[in-house]
């Protein structure tokens, strides 16, 4: 896109203008998640007292993002392979983040009912907002569905070239008291204004956007046919981040400009929350009163809400695909799973405008996902110190991202008061569980489920430990608006892990009765999703053939909470009305998630602690009686073939072949160049 407009420029300083763009997407990206919202409203309630927020946020964010494209730069890869390289379970970082990225794409569900709110007032009466919203993912499915990243940039450059030109005409429209805004640069704190100031912390430059710009810029070196080097281009990268975060403060503080004027003139109280059409309502009043003013303000919130979606689809997809093609055995080209990452994205942004409230939408995903950002700048400092010398950044970076990572979680943990009311204490109650467990691992009880030897007495004692483990996560929950924020379902899912769906079940009714004799408008559901949890963690293990890492833990926690609260509490629940529903899901999913997660982590760490992967062994003796040397025997699945040699090599590195004397034997009847082929044949 600037290669004919680089190459009029002089050969001087040609090398500034190398990799501009991916900025832009990341400016379009942040700019619809910069807080529309929350700027009018500070600037209705505190004027520009509050400009010195907004600069310090944007100065860490472009540390923050500065030191991903050092990392992308100096290595030639995205930061995404860098969390690879975090220590603990392999890939945790980037498969934290992939969840993460799909739950926001509830976020942008609201940002296109947004959209429809603003075309509605453009023309009213012709589209209800719900149509243009569908009308526009549609249109994004279609630009985006050719995977290209020139012409995902072609876009998103016209788009900010034509906010730009709005908002620097609505500003020069404006009567701006010039001394007002220079003493908003005097960091100070008005009365009331301390949860304003976190709302803004995690509004302006956005949060995990900024990891796409390492994608994005990844595209832009593959594309371009420049040699690369570091310390040539870095300057030009640099510039590019300048860029964007200037559009991103340009916008906020146009909106926060909005909020000042219509504050004067307006019916909204000092000190009042600002709905969607308050907002609107009297932004339009006062753009009334500038010649286009209206229709300049509607099509800009439009374009970017249009463009954040396009960009955050599109940086999001490519993500994901490159974190499972890379990391995962999946045989389909990066271009297909970038496709079906964009329908799965389509079919979450349609279910959230059609059944949820954007605004809240907006705000409880951005806070969920505020916790991660303030983790990331600590991981992103850890990787920074690996690079080399030349391309590490200075003390005054780690200074900046470290101290900001610090008053970001902080911000973040209390905005998501739930994780602090009920996460923290739930996961700190679990510890007494990783006793009891680690405990159990110890007896030849455990050993005989891992090994497939537990009989019917094994199985009843399973059933009882894991059961009672159940009632304490009940009886040490945290009750709360008629509810107890638990973490009831770990037992049984540890239970249904070790001994199948019916061992699982059976847990999972002694704590289920147990919550149902404590009465309360859930009992019922909750009973019904305990039971659940120990059949689905039986039924998982199955599928997984046997095969337990931190990453399937946590997808099992996520799934069981999702079956909790997501389908079985609607459906079992009478007469709960979508107001309450909603209320249960802010306050208990991201603390149930999160505690009965960590629970199932614990027991994880248990078996990797042992050298094993649970049931390894159970499904190698199933399997080694029915597969000869002959991998297309009659009755024998490619499937149960491939599980067998992975039993077998995973056996084989942790030494379990060599204590069983019965395959030691069968090693020699085989021959060794068959255990290096079933080694071979397990790693493909």
């Amino acid at each position: 896109m600037f290669g004919r407009f680089i190459k009029k420029i002089p050969k001087k300083y040609r090398d500034y203008f190398i990799f501009l763009g991916p900025g832009l997407l990341l400016a379009i990206a942040a700019a619809g998640e910069s807080g529309i919202a929350e700027a009018v409203e500070i600037g209705a309630h505190f004027g520009f007292e509050l400009i010195w927020v907004v600069i310090l946020t944007i100065i860490f964010k472009f540390a923050f993002a500065n030191g991903i494209a050092r990392y992308t730069f100096a290595t030639g890869e995205t930061i995404f392979d860098g969390f690879r390289r975090l220590p603990g379970p392999s890939n945790w970082g980037s498969y934290l983040v992939m969840i993460i990225y799909f739950l926001e794409m509830f976020a942008f569900g609201g940002m296109l009912i947004y959209a429809g709110i603003f075309l509605d007032y453009l023309i009213p009466g012709i589209w209800p907002s719900w149509f243009v919203g569908v009308s526009s993912i549609v249109l994004i499915l279609f630009l985006l569905w050719k995977d290209s990243y020139e012409r995902v940039e072609k876009l998103v450059i016209f788009l900010v070239l034509g906010l730009f030109v709005a908002i620097m005409y609505c500003l020069f429209e404006f009567s701006l008291p010039y001394g007002a805004i220079i003493e908003g640069f005097k960091p100070d704190i008005p009365e009331g204004s301390v949860i304003a100031i976190m709302a803004m912390m995690g509004a302006v430059g956005s949060g995990l956007n900024l990891l796409l710009y390492s994608t994005w810029l990844h595209e832009k070196m593959e594309s371009t046919s420049e040699e690369i080097n570091y310390k040539r281009f870095l300057k030009s990268i640099n510039l590019d981040l300048c860029i964007a975060f200037t559009i991103v403060g340009i916008i906020t503080f146009l909106y926060m400009t909005l909020g000042v004027s219509g504050f004067a003139v307006s019916y909204l109280g000092h000190g009042e929350a600002i709905t969607i059409d308050s907002m609107v309502s009297q932004v339009l009043y006062v753009l009334a009163y500038i010649p286009y003013g209206i229709v300049i303000f509607l099509l800009s919130g439009y374009l970017i809400m249009f463009g954040a979606t396009l960009s955050g689809m599109d940086g999001r997809a490519r993500a994901i695909s490159h974190i499972i093609k890379d990391s995962t055995p999946v045989k389909s080209s990066e271009k297909v799973i970038y496709r079906i990452c964009l329908l799965i994205f389509t079919g979450i942004i349609l279910t959230a405008m059609l059944l949820f409230d954007p605004v809240a939408l907006v705000h409880h995903t951005a806070a969920f996902a505020s916790v991660m950002f303030g983790i990331l700048g600590f991981m992103i400092i850890y990787l920074d110190l690996k690079l080399p010398e030349y391309a590490r950044g200075g003390r005054l970076w780690i200074l900046i991202t470290g101290a900001g990572s610090i008053v970001f979680l902080y911000v973040a943990m209390i905005l998501e008061s739930s994780l602090l009311t009920f996460g923290l204490p739930l996961i700190e109650r679990l510890l007494v569980i990783g006793f009891v467990i680690y405990a159990f691992s110890k007896t030849d009880m455990f050993q005989k489920f891992l090994d497939g030897r537990a009989d019917y007495l094994d199985k009843i004692w399973a059933v009882a430990i894991f059961g009672a483990i159940s009632v304490y996560g009940t009886y040490r929950g945290i009750p709360f608006d008629g509810l107890i924020i638990n973490f009831r379902d770990t037992g049984p899912a540890i239970a249904g892990l070790l001994g199948g769906p019916l061992v699982g079940g059976l847990a999972g009714l002694i704590g289920g009765l147990y919550r149902y004799s404590s009465g309360g408008w859930t009992a019922t559901a909750c009973f019904a999703g305990t039971v659940a949890a120990g059949i689905i963690a039986g039924l998982y293990i199955r599928w997984t053939r046997g095969r337990l890492t931190y990453y399937h833990a946590i997808i099992l926690g996520i799934i069981i909470e999702s079956v909790h609260i997501l389908v079985l509490l609607p459906l079992l629940t009478e007469g709960i009305t979508f107001e309450q529903y909603v209320g249960v899901v802010v306050a208990a999913f991201p603390s149930m998630v999160l505690a009965n997660t960590v629970g199932l982590l614990i027991f994880v760490y248990i078996l990797s602690d042992q050298g094993r992967e649970l049931l390894y062994e159970r499904f190698y003796k199933k399997y080694s009686g029915k597969i000869s040397e002959d991998s297309l025997q009659d009755g024998v699945s490619a499937e149960e073939k491939r599980s067998y040699l992975m039993c077998r090599l995973n056996l084989r590195k942790s030494g379990a072949e060599g204590e069983n004397k019965s395959r030691t034997d069968e090693e020699k009847e085989t021959g060794s160049s068959d255990i290096d082929d079933s080694s071979r044949e397990a790693d493909k």
